[in-house]
Formats: structure tokens, sequence, C-alpha cells
């Protein structure tokens, strides 16, 4: 069994901590969460990170980065929360690191590259010719991970990381429109796809992807708890489960092997340059 510390007990960390508890190859060690106490809470992250093989950070943004080197420096395994950092600097310092301490995982939580209908939606996207427009919209309720980013380091990020999963890096990108932190606008070209990313926090929760093809298109939305996918108005099975516990899984798979993750610390590098350039170009 892999012993693993959680840090953060927010409401997704709890979420982790939940899933945690539900996989017998994993041994939770404890908790770090300075709001909490209680039997399974440590008193310390030194104290924590001292007893385990593993740390899972689920902090608020602005401390994932300096959490996440801490834990590397104490030759401790990782699995950081998007967006892995608010800074650039200090995502290449984060990548730095871990470059350094190359037997060791490091892993970011981009959480749907685990979900089933993107997985499936990789696959379909391979197999379609021509050129393409692909629309994606992720909307919510304001969060404190997007006061405190925005909306394009805490929605747009999963689709952005997503289009770079499918098609590789952007031609182009710009940002063309942004109001505040809760509202954004992303077009990109990816050979001969465009696509549009909007992302907002004005509720209600709104998930979805539509891609049109020559001949084909493709729909994937989310509803009743979980995504579902159509293509060319037939819904397309998919065996659903939750892509979290397949998330953390993964994780423990990748130290039980002694293999690098996908998505790695330089992925959440790549689409954090990815969004400062859709700035820049804006």
């Amino acid at each position: 069994m892999v012993k693993v510390g959680l840090v953060g007990f927010g409401s997704w960390g709890r979420r982790h901590y939940e899933n945690w508890n539900r996989i017998p190859e994993a041994d939770l060690v404890g908790v770090y969460d300075p709001a909490c106490k209680g039997s399974i809470f440590k008193d310390s992250l030194d104290s924590l990170l001292g007893m385990v093989d593993a740390v899972d950070i689920v902090v608020p943004a602005s401390r994932l980065t300096e959490t996440a080197i801490s834990a590397l420096e104490h030759s401790r395994h990782v699995l950081i929360e998007k967006p892995m950092s608010t800074d650039l600097a200090e995502a290449r310092r984060l990548e730095n690191v871990a470059n350094s301490r190359k037997d060791l995982v490091a892993m970011v939580g981009f959480i749907e590259r685990f979900n089933p209908v993107f997985i499936k939606l990789r696959s379909i996207i391979r197999s379609l010719e021509g050129p393409a427009k692909i629309f994606c919209q992720r909307s919510g309720s304001p969060t404190l991970v997007a006061k405190q980013t925005g909306v394009l380091k805490d929605l747009a990020i999963h689709d952005l990381d997503l289009l770079r999963w499918y098609l590789g890096e952007p031609d182009t990108i710009a940002v063309r429109s942004r109001e505040g932190f809760y509202f954004s606008q992303v077009e990109a070209r990816f050979g001969r796809t465009e696509a549009i990313v909007i992302s907002d926090c004005l509720g209600p929760k709104i998930r979805r992807w539509v891609l049109t093809y020559p001949h084909d298109s493709v729909f994937a939305f989310y509803e009743a708890d979980k995504w579902r996918l159509y293509m060319n108005n037939v819904e397309v099975a998919v065996d659903w489960s939750m892509p979290l516990e397949r998330e953390l899984r993964y994780f423990l798979e990748c130290i039980r092997r002694g293999e690098k993750p996908t998505p790695s610390i330089k992925d959440g590098l790549r689409v954090l340059e990815m969004i400062e350039k859709a700035l820049i170009q804006s």
C-alpha cells in the first residue's frame, strides 16, 4: 500500500478524502489543513510529510506551488490540483524542481482527462477528417478559486488542456473578450480546427462541447451528475464512472510502476503558457 497524505480540506479536499477512502491500495495516513482540528489532522505540513510516500495537494491556488515544492524537496510523490500555480515564473520553478527529482511522480490534477466521455471523445476526434469547429462552454457560480485566479485559470483551463491533449499546441490563441474575474472567451486555432472556449461564473452550472465537421457533428454535455455524448444525433454508449477516483488510482499506479504521469507538471506549465499567450494576444 502507498501511504498518502492529503493537504487541504476544503470542499474539494473533502471529495478527495472520500475517494481515497474507497481505494484499498491507498493508506490515507492523515490530513493537514491549518483550519481543521481532529484525530485525522496533523499539526504541520512537515509532520504529515514525515509519515507518507505521497501527497495530494488541494489547497488554495496561491499556495499550490510552494506546497508541491516542499513535498518534492522532502522526496515525496506529488499530485497537485490545477491550476498548479497562479504565477508563470513560479510554475517554471516547480517544473525545475520536479525535473531535478526524476525518481518522483509529479502529476497535475486535470480531472477531465479521466472523464470517460472525454476519453471517448479523444478517439472520435482522431477518427474524423476535415476542417472542424469546436465550441466549449463551462459556466458555474462564483468560487473562491475563480475569485483568486479568474475563470481562465479556474474553468477555461480544463477545456484548454483537453484541446491541447487532443490537438497539440495551438498555432494561434487569443482572449477575445474578458470581464473581470468572471467571464472570458478564448479563440484558438489548431491546424484546420478552430476552437472557441467560453467560461464564466455567472451561473447556473453548464458544461458542453459542440464539434462540427464537414460530415459529422458531436455533442457532449453534463446532465444529472454525469456527462453524455452524442454523435450525429445518436447517443454514444460510454461506461460512465466518476473521474476523480480514476485519477487518484492512476496516480497510485504511476507510483507503483515507476512511470511518468500524464498530465505532468510540464503539461500544467504548457496550459498556463497558453493562457498567458492568449492574454498577450488579446
